[in-house]
């Protein structure tokens, strides 16, 4: 009995060691805190009224100061209840970006999806005032503008350049410079070389100087324009110098500025260009109405007609001739006119006409002078129509020699049509003229012209190639063969 008692008793801590509640005892795990309530979900924030402007003058009111954090372990907000106001979304926009600082005060932030607001643009230099026909004269409606300004406190300058190179691919053998023709024969021609500049001084002193590098048979410099003016007041202008006569449209158009190489074979030997003296021009209603009135020195004519009139620098004053007078009234009454003849501008329709008069109180002659001119622009298009009368009368003691014997009256007539297509910047352009140098002579001189050209803009007007033909006829006495063929590259500025 005792054995097998404690041959149980063996086999019950046997049992016992080996099961595994007999192992290492298990230590209860901690028990874990409760969860923490999830924060309850914020209602999106209405979007706040704007609230008014305050008024003219009073100092912008400041945004409230942000609140403090609350102390650590304080509860959270309770579910529904409104924002705090540091988060409260600005008047009309959304909320920074995290760590973003608010605008400052005063700053209205745009509304939300807004394109941002453009940086203003700096103010435009203003347009230099300018007697009409000066290389220095700007677009009424700024086409055609000084492509390059440099401000200097008060004063504002711009280059004048003008470059016209041409190439004569084909001239008649009786083509003749002296008789108006673009060239005598095959070869090149340095038609311009102009340098100089333009500007303003206070805004209402307007100036140019500038040189013809390359002028007449020999390529001598001399002046071609020079002139102060006093441009205060729309109403009345003032300018003093060497500058255009105000009398013929396309003489007072800048050399660069035509729709073919050359101007007007009636313009060029009727009309005086520049000379020395003064004149004052007035605008009123946008250009709607203009004059102009002015002396100069006594115009001086050569004796061959087609040489047209003496650019008189006066270096010496006036020696030989006594005043000029010239006046004239134009209008535009749809709006300014470009520069050019061309329609460059692509525009809606314009329309400018023009007359004008002079008498030259010559020492050598007397001349009475008359022109009539319309120029239309539209949609590319345009049209221009000129009449110039002139009577020159020798004196009886001409101060300087002379080989006009008689009265001579002279008449020119000018039609243009032309079109201009922007987006390939081409133009093309015909001319028709009629010329009559003495009325009261039938010869060899009475004579028509025709001529039609091209022109390719590579950049405005400011680099331009031109194509022209040009045929002569004379209506009576014989046939001259002066037909020309000429190319021409311009820079204008």
């Amino acid at each position: 009995m005792r054995g097998g008692a404690a041959a149980v008793s063996l086999l019950a801590a046997a049992a016992l060691w080996c099961s595994p509640a007999g192992a290492q005892p298990t230590r209860p795990l901690p028990v874990q805190p409760p969860a923490a309530d999830l924060l309850p979900v914020l209602p999106p924030a209405a979007p706040a009224v704007p609230d008014p402007p305050p008024p003219t003058g009073a100092a912008p009111v400041a945004p409230p100061a942000a609140p403090s954090p609350p102390p650590a372990g304080a509860a959270p907000p309770p579910a529904g209840a409104a924002p705090p106001s540091a988060n409260a979304a600005p008047p009309g926009g959304a909320l920074p970006p995290p760590g973003g600082a608010l605008p400052p005060p005063g700053d209205a932030l745009p509304p939300a999806g807004a394109a941002p607001l453009a940086a203003p643009a700096p103010p435009a230099a203003a347009a230099t005032p300018a007697p009409a026909g000066s290389d220095a004269a700007p677009a009424p409606d700024g086409l055609a503008g000084p492509p390059f300004q440099l401000s200097i406190g008060r004063l504002l300058l711009a280059p004048l350049v003008l470059v016209q190179a041409q190439a004569a691919l084909f001239a008649g053998e009786d083509a003749l410079v002296q008789a108006g023709d673009v060239a005598e024969g095959q070869g090149f021609r340095m038609r311009r070389a102009r340098l100089g500049f333009a500007g303003t001084l206070a805004g209402y002193v307007p100036f140019a100087l500038s040189g013809e590098l390359a002028a007449g048979a020999d390529a001598s410099a001399r002046i071609s324009e020079a002139w102060i003016g006093y441009a205060h007041f729309p109403f009345a202008n003032l300018y003093f110098g060497a500058h255009d006569v105000p009398f013929s449209r396309s003489a007072m158009t800048g050399a660069g500025e035509g729709a073919l190489i050359e101007r007007p074979l009636a313009v060029r030997a009727m009309a005086p260009f520049r000379q020395v003296g003064l004149h004052v021009e007035g605008h009123f209603r946008d250009r709607a109405f203009s004059y102009f009135a002015g002396m100069f020195n006594g115009f001086q004519r050569s004796d061959q007609f087609f040489a047209g009139y003496v650019e008189n620098a006066a270096s010496f004053g006036n020696r030989f001739d006594d005043i000029a007078y010239v006046a004239r009234l134009a209008a535009e009454p749809l709006g300014p006119l470009p520069r050019s003849i061309q329609d460059l501008a692509v525009s809606r329709p314009r329309l400018g006409a023009g007359a004008g008069y002079f008498f030259s109180d010559g020492g050598t002659r007397d001349i009475h002078g008359v022109g009539a001119d319309v120029l239309l622009h539209a949609a590319g298009a345009h049209a221009l129509a000129e009449l110039l009368w002139s009577q020159s009368r020798p004196e009886r003691a001409p101060t300087q020699p002379l080989g006009q014997l008689a009265p001579v009256t002279s008449l020119g007539l000018v039609g243009e049509v032309g079109y201009f297509v922007r987006r390939i910047k081409l133009g093309v352009s015909a001319r028709f003229e009629w010329l009559d140098p003495n009325l009261d002579l039938s010869d060899e001189t009475d004579s028509w012209a025709l001529t039609a050209g091209a022109s390719y803009h590579f950049i405005d007007n400011v680099l331009k190639a031109q194509a022209d033909f040009t045929h002569r006829q004379e209506v009576h006495g014989v046939a001259l063969d002066n037909d020309a063929v000429a190319l021409q590259l311009q820079l204008n500025l």
